[in-house]
């Protein structure tokens, strides 16, 4: 009689732990899939259609050339056909990708939902580095992020009304800043920040705006200081908006509740 609840409890924890590794490979596969759009899209190269290469001597990649962590290890870092270093980037990503997919299976509920967040989260990251390598926002990251906010809706409770006013009450400022101000902003932060509005509602636009403001204001500090940028230079705002929209989504209420909004 003992015996047996203990073999379930047993049971039920190895099959968690299964179903853990199994998301644990499906991240690392995923972020194959975005690390492969990151390299891609800003040359302008298709991310559904086309060869995979090696972008040091073109020469075509296996299936068995793309398999996450295992391959870059068996390779030792070199790609087999060149014999180039490939970045550590690569598999680190991909391990990082696998962790947080993980992590948001453990922590959020349900399933659906978790994985809208994460692919979102991964969308934001290859936005952001883009943005800062090559100072634009590919529009493919935006429409992917469009289809995962009709999906996220259905998860966050925010009025319809307040949706609609949120895709415009920080947008169209930037955009009429940009008649005014010769690019102040890029147009992906203006098209970022409407998609956002109608996911996060006006008031939490509102704070990641401010908290995207606070965030890059202090970047553009420090490299003022070490004399990296002076108050002409250009810098990626993307990647700040970025943060703030996710700081607002996880944690808005928090913060809004401890100002008393």
């Amino acid at each position: 009689m003992k015996i047996t609840p203990t073999i379930k409890i047993s049971m039920k924890g190895e099959i968690k732990m299964f179903l853990y590794v199994w998301f644990f490979i499906l991240g690392t596969i995923v972020g194959c899939i975005f690390q492969l759009c990151m390299d891609r899209l800003p040359l302008g190269l298709n991310v559904i259609k086309g060869q995979i290469f090696c972008f040091h001597c073109f020469h075509p990649l296996r299936w068995f050339d793309l398999v996450p962590i295992i391959s870059y290890i068996l390779s030792k870092g070199r790609c087999r056909y060149c014999q180039c270093r490939i970045s550590l980037r690569y598999p680190i990503f991909e391990l990082l990708s696998g962790l947080l997919l993980v992590f948001m299976v453990y922590h959020v509920t349900p399933l659906e939902k978790a994985c809208l967040l994460y692919l979102l989260i991964m969308d934001f990251t290859i936005l952001t580095i883009i943005d800062l390598e090559w100072q634009i926002i590919p529009d493919f990251t935006l429409w992917l992020e469009a289809i995962l906010t009709i999906g996220l809706v259905f998860y966050i409770d925010v009025p319809f009304k307040e949706r609609i006013i949120g895709m415009f009450i920080i947008s169209l400022p930037m955009f009429l800043m940009n008649q005014w101000f010769i690019e102040s902003f890029g147009g992906g932060d203006i098209k970022l920040m409407f998609i956002s509005g109608f996911l996060l509602g006006y008031i939490h636009i509102l704070l990641a705006f401010c908290i995207a403001v606070i965030a890059g204001g202090i970047y553009a500090g420090v490299l003022m200081i070490q004399k990296k940028a002076n108050r002409h230079s250009y810098i990626a705002f993307g990647g700040f908006l970025c943060l703030g929209i996710l700081i607002s989504l996880f944690y808005g209420d928090l913060i809004l509740s401890f100002y008393g909004l």
